[in-house]
């Protein structure tokens, strides 16, 4: 009877410690994910020389807190904005966080998380352009970034305006300073737009731009996590991103890179 006790005993104590063991284990651990983004948005995601995953802004210190919280790694597979949303589709990436906005479009093919940042839009135009206002921005050639969400600002919003997309803020800010393709004003973050203010200049370090927040009707550029349709990572990381936003964490990354 007492070997039997004792067998009981030690069952036990290795079935709690499992327990223990599966409790500890966080949700995503072991996973790696294919992280598709455009490093190319200002404050959000470029390149860096000095961090380990050759990435820094907004979106990559999210990325990380997730993977930490979530216990995955990722690996971060760069493209073109406008591939982002084919990468989901044909499974070569698990999640896109590239400073991408939920449009109705979108979300015929994809799945998105809450919002998880909120912004101005910016307008960039030329220095000596006397374009101040929305309203100046009627009737004009204006820019914005291949398969962004400002392309249906642009069409639907501003009357006798003609749209042109480039690949990348930076295309935007130097087709505006340029004025190719007859561009006189690019649409992007306002954090972006800032960015472009100061670090397009001549050649003897004047600035060729200066950029204004888009007044129309209050509206604001919201930012998202997509995922293929159906995906299981969702609620996971919607969770977490609710967490993060409830403790303040997400309050002071944005307030980091974006003001």
């Amino acid at each position: 009877m007492k070997k039997l006790v004792s067998l009981l005993l030690v069952f036990t104590l290795l079935f709690c410690g499992a327990a223990a063991a599966d409790e500890g284990k966080k949700p995503l651990e072991g996973r790696n994910l294919v992280v598709a983004m455009s490093p190319d948005f200002m404050y959000f995601e470029t390149v860096s020389k000095t961090e380990e995953c050759g990435y820094e802004g907004l979106d990559i210190d999210i990325l990380k807190s997730l993977s930490q919280k979530l216990g995955f790694t990722f690996t971060i597979s760069p493209m073109a904005f406008s591939s982002l949303i084919g990468a989901l589709q044909t499974g070569n990436a698990d999640l896109v966080i590239s400073g991408m906005s939920y449009t109705d479009e979108r979300a015929k093919v994809v799945d998105f998380s809450d919002i998880y940042a909120t912004t101005d839009f910016g307008v960039v135009v030329a220095a000596n352009a006397d374009i101040n206002s929305f309203k100046d921005l009627e009737g004009k050639v204006i820019c914005c970034s291949q398969g962004a969400s400002q392309e249906s600002l642009i069409r639907d919003n501003i009357k006798g305006s003609r749209l042109v997309t480039y690949q990348g803020q930076s295309a935007v800010g130097l087709a505006v300073a340029e004025g190719s393709d007859g561009v006189q004003a690019g649409i992007t973050s306002i954090n972006g737009a800032k960015k472009l203010s100061n670090t397009v200049l001549t050649s003897d370090g004047k600035p060729m731009l200066k950029y204004f927040v888009l007044d129309y009707e209050g509206i604001a550029d919201i930012y998202n996590i997509a995922f293929p349709k159906g995906s299981e990572l969702l609620p996971v990381i919607n969770g977490t991103l609710k967490e993060m936003i409830a403790s303040g964490e997400m309050k002071k990354l944005i307030d980091k890179w974006l003001y």
